[in-house]
């Protein structure tokens, strides 16, 4: 049992030796590295470019005629025989038919194109802003994880030395057994949460692995990133949520007005030219041109055009809604967002200039002789590794909030 303990104690103590080497900065996966590997490789995001490269070309051709028909055809040609030569009257015809939308509809089909096109590009906005958001909460929960392990460790260690001491109080008839039983426990405990910090550690590099692949095993570095500067006020209608929420607010709008476009007539054109053989004498003939408008009539409104404007008009009041709804909820979001992050930033400023240097002074006080024993010595080193990893805990929690924030309110480009 001693030996197994020594080996463990040389290869704690080697650890953090192994781990001090100073690394290129190459090698060091940054959050910015992150990000950028995430940005240029996430096929969601990719989908999202293609959609916007689709929108793009409907705008082209929306808003143009369709294409026309040719006609052929024979024209009056006897029912009895069928023969194309037994009547004066038959002949063979080419023609072009040509239709005409109603009213403005050509041009608010093509209105109706660029919305959409505006709303595709908010989408991306959207999804990059979020792909962002997740890359950097991962990151910052791998940091978190890895930097509390050399804490648990060296809180382990000493909790062993209590744990070897209060054996040795308990075999010197100076310690109860319960101590004993306490101190093993602790150290369990302390067993447990390396156990279960390694595996999350593990969990969210493999997280971070479907953005990153391969790069996700590298090593992070020790410091946190500076977060680009919050802006001082948030205006919600600016957000790529409420963009494309107004964006297809303006699409059920224009929708509204294409449906009305049916209450006018559309118009269909025809022109077709008929070839006429020669008279029975011998005499040409001349060919005939026949041309032809046809209008749609709607005349039946209460059933055809009346509901679907009505539907239109629904759907446009309830896109209306929804955008009203977004903007609260942002508004809202960012509130209790701002409202955690300055608790946050209270809260890290007070461990760091008063519960840290308080719990530090104590442990230099105990292990200047003024403790009593050993053990509470221990234990005021316990309290100050407590106390640095619960202001970690903090500082990583406070990146977090900022992240949030910043996709509300967005940033300037690095």
């Amino acid at each position: 049992m001693p030996v197994i303990r020594r080996t463990y104690f040389i290869a704690v103590l080697a650890a953090p030796m192994l781990f001090a080497r100073p690394l290129p900065a190459a090698e060091l996966l940054t959050l910015s590295r992150a990000e950028t590997l995430a940005t240029s490789q996430a096929p969601w995001l990719a989908h999202h470019r293609t959609n916007v490269s689709a929108a793009a070309e409907r705008v082209t051709y929306e808003g143009r005629l369709p294409d026309p028909q040719l006609t052929l055809g024979a024209v009056n040609v006897p029912a009895d025989s069928f023969n194309l030569r037994d009547e004066d009257m038959t002949m063979l015809a080419v023609g072009v038919r040509q239709a005409f939308p109603p009213g403005d509809t050509l041009a608010l089909r093509a209105r109706r194109a660029q919305q959409e096109l505006s709303r595709e590009e908010a989408r991306l906005a959207i999804e990059h802003r979020m792909l962002v958001k997740q890359i950097r909460e991962l990151w910052l929960a791998l940091y978190l994880e890895e930097q509390s392990l050399p804490v648990l460790e060296r809180s382990r260690r000493l909790q062993e030395r209590a744990l070897a001491a209060a054996e040795g109080r308990y075999r010197a008839a100076q310690e109860s057994q319960q101590s004993v039983l306490r101190s093993r426990q602790t150290l369990a405990r302390l067993d447990e949460r390396l156990l279960a910090t390694r595996a999350q550690v593990t969990r969210l590099r493999a997280q971070l692995a479907r953005y990153i692949g391969t790069e996700a095993q590298a090593p992070l570095p020790p410091e946190l990133p500076t977060l680009a500067p919050l802006p001082a006020r948030f205006d919600a209608t600016r957000h790529p949520e409420s963009l494309a929420a107004l964006a297809e607010l303006d699409v059920a709008q224009t929708e509204v007005d294409i449906a009305r476009q049916e209450y006018k007539p559309g118009m269909m054109l025809d022109i077709s030219y008929g070839f006429r053989r020669a008279a029975p004498n011998g005499s040409e003939r001349s060919d005939l041109i026949t041309a032809q408008v046809t209008f749609d009539l709607p005349l039946f409104k209460a059933k055809r055009q009346n509901p679907r404007v009505a539907e239109k008009q629904t759907l446009a009041s309830a896109a209306r809604l929804g955008t009203e709804d977004k903007q609260r909820e942002l508004e809202a979001t960012y509130q209790a967002d701002r409202a955690d992050f300055d608790a946050l930033a209270s809260r890290v400023q007070l461990y760091a200039e008063k519960i840290v240097p308080a719990a530090q002074r104590e442990a230099e006080v105990t292990v200047a002789g003024f403790a009593r024993d050993a053990n509470e010595r221990r234990e005021a080193q316990m309290r100050v590794l407590e106390a640095e990893l619960e202001l970690l805990k903090l500082r990583v929690e406070l990146a977090r909030s900022h992240v949030e924030l910043l996709y509300l309110t967005g940033e300037e480009a690095s």
